[in-house]
């Protein structure tokens, strides 16, 4: 015997019920927060490490210069490189490197670039996010060419002169 369909028989439709729907949104809303708050501090570190980079390459570029003028029997040259823009000394410019200004204005120089400070002779970065950066800084992160005494050889003999050379440092400000 065959049994007819009756409407109060009939397979309920399924589908999400308003709550079912209400729990998935906070889950996703959550997830997506913890994601956002992540991808914020990759962000952080990556500008954070493309500053120390590009630190790294002036540091270099300056011991390929001075390594240039001792070998060229120059060295009475070398303090001469006190106080000049490092950037000069890389063969390509960054992309970020906004120029030379005495006073930037923050419609000059954009968070994220680099300025070279001719009234205090320093390179100077404007971090785009203060919060993740070392040592107390505000918003900018100067570097110096400046002279740097090389650490004492315990068994150096007296009267030998006392080894001077240039390094790029950061600087507070």
């Amino acid at each position: 015997m065959r049994q007819i369909a009756t409407p109060s028989s009939a397979v309920r439709a399924s589908g999400f019920s308003l709550l079912e729907m209400a729990v998935c949104t906070v889950v996703i809303a959550l997830l997506t927060g913890v994601l956002l708050q992540r991808l914020l501090y990759y962000r952080e570190q990556a500008e954070l490490a493309a500053v120390e980079q590009l630190a790294g390459v002036l540091r270099t570029a300056l011991l390929l210069k001075t390594g240039q003028l001792q070998a060229r029997g120059k060295e009475a040259e070398i303090p001469s490189l006190i106080g000049k823009n490092p950037i000069d000394w890389l063969t390509e410019k960054p992309r970020n490197y906004a120029g030379e200004y005495f006073a930037p204005t923050p419609a000059q120089v954009a968070p994220g670039h680099w300025y070279f400070d001719l009234k205090t002779k320093t390179l100077v970065y404007l971090i785009s996010k203060e919060k993740k950066f070392p040592q107390g800084t505000a918003n900018r992160i100067h570097f110096k060419v400046e002279f740097s005494r090389l650490p004492t050889i315990p068994a150096k003999q007296s009267g030998t002169p006392e080894t001077r050379t240039v390094a790029l440092t950061q600087v507070n400000r």
